[in-house]
């Protein structure tokens, strides 16, 4: 500051910062929305996420600080200071920081990232991120305030830790740097205390290697093939199929049935969803419903477990994943879609496809529980004839003599072809498994469910 005729001279950057209070408070919650979205779109859970802009108290106090030598800590303080608006996200797993993380410097410039943990070695571990801009222009307008605050004030702090992390680095700053008993301590027993942080930082070391080995078992990182799916389109007859092209209207339709009571969701998204569709040759409304029955109506929604209210787009695309997996994130357009779904496909991979069927000719791959049902009808009836494989409402030789709401697939045999009924319970499916595996006694069938064994029939003799 400096004196004219015997008054102090506010310097101007304090005065922006004190008339811009109000937009650096709704930069602070657009902030908070943008983050929770991006953990949203990658279906990365979070246990808090919070923003918050720095008081002009605080910030005049930091622009004032001096070094050692006694110069200006900040020689232009309103761009050198990055935490005007600062960030905390606290996730269950390092593996969840990490995706994040990536996340955050895949859609946003940013000039800084940095584990301040790594040089002071004293137990602490938390990933700071300094982002300058968003590079998605439909983002940027919709988050105009996070938007006008990156353009004018340059810098935004992120803090992306562990629940782990984040429990030590606040016991610690609370004793540490609050402390005034933490100070008045005799110099042995400060570094006793310093000596147990250290300890308890190895703890949280072990905790963040424990709930990353909880994950890998719930979400395993583990690939499976990239020419499988869940179905298989080329097995519907085309007498079964709903042959409207698959449109914009169509396709609203689809949802606002299926997902009754959800808000249908974007028109961007709805497009991309369109695209990739088209990419896998699902182009009547019948295919696309084929390929929905395979998958029991709500099961994807649990294992995604949406943490707020889901638009009915979302619900389908994440249904989408499940049923093609890799295919899907490879005809997804752009690096950034691709890299949310394969987030997300960790949440499905390999939920449905959990059956597999040993003693047909060679052991096969897991498929999902409606597949081996037709599977199964298909062995049946090429070996004891069609009306051995028929069970009523759900294997027939006739697509009327399914139940209605259980879309038949047409199964062709030596014998000639069966209708299955697909979009089944997984306790129902399992039910026609040993109605028809009851159907071949002797025939050495084993039937395993996520490597279980389920259902057997001996061989004979």
């Amino acid at each position: 500051m400096s004196e004219i005729d015997g008054f102090e001279r506010v310097p101007s950057h304090l005065w922006r910062y004190a008339k811009d209070q109000a937009f650096l408070g709704e930069a602070a919650q657009e902030t908070k929305r943008f983050l929770e979205e991006l953990a949203l779109d990658g279906s990365i859970d979070v246990h808090l996420v919070q923003a918050r802009a720095k008081t002009l108290a605080s910030y005049t106090d930091k622009s004032l600080k001096r070094k050692k030598d006694g110069t200006a800590r900040y020689a232009d303080p309103s761009t050198q200071i990055h935490d005007c608006v600062a960030a905390r996200v606290i996730v269950y797993t390092l593996r969840a920081r990490n995706d994040l993380a990536e996340l955050i410097v895949t859609r946003c410039d940013w000039r800084e990232r940095r584990n301040p943990g790594d040089f002071k070695h004293n137990g602490y571990d938390s990933e700071h991120i300094v982002i300058s801009g968003i590079r998605d222009s439909e983002v940027r307008r919709r988050y105009k305030a996070l938007t006008d605050y990156l353009g004018k004030y340059q810098a935004l702090e992120i803090q992306l830790r562990s629940v782990a992390g984040h429990a030590w680095a606040e016991y610690e700053h609370d004793i540490r740097y609050k402390s005034g008993a933490y100070r008045e301590l005799a110099d042995d027993d400060r570094g006793l205390v310093d000596k147990y942080f250290i300890e308890a930082g190895g703890m949280r070391r072990y905790m963040d290697e424990i709930f990353d080995k909880i994950e890998e078992l719930i979400r395993p990182h583990g690939a499976v093939p990239t020419d499988e799916s869940v179905i298989d389109l080329d097995e519907p007859s085309p007498e079964t199929l709903n042959s409207n092209p698959l449109d914009a209207a169509a396709l609203g339709a689809l949802i606002a049935n299926r997902f009754p009571g959800d808000e249908p969701g974007d028109s961007l998204l709805q497009a991309l969803i369109l695209d990739q569709l088209s990419a896998l040759e699902v182009t009547t409304i019948g295919q696309l419903e084929a390929a929905l029955s395979d998958i029991e109506e709500g099961h994807v929604a649990k294992l995604m477990d949406y943490p707020t209210t889901t638009t009915g787009l979302r619900k389908l695309d994440d249904e989408l994943l499940a049923i093609f997996r890799d295919r899907y994130v490879e005809t997804a357009e752009g690096e950034d879609r691709q890299q949310l779904l394969r987030l997300r496909l960790r949440r499905v991979r390999g939920r449905f496809t959990i059956y597999s069927l040993e003693g047909l000719e060679e052991t096969q791959r897991p498929v999902a529980a409606a597949r081996a049902v037709r599977d199964l009808a298909k062995f049946v009836a090429e070996r004891e004839g069609l009306a051995a494989a028929t069970v009523t409402g759900a294997v027939g030789m006739s697509p009327d003599d399914i139940t209605p709401g259980y879309f038949p697939k047409e199964v062709s045999t030596s014998a000639g072809s069966v209708y299955v009924a697909t979009n089944l319970t997984r306790s129902y499916a399992e039910d026609l498994m040993r109605q028809l595996l009851s159907r071949v006694p002797g025939s050495g069938i084993r039937i395993r469910r996520a490597g279980d064994l389920l259902f057997e029939t001996p061989s004979k003799g």
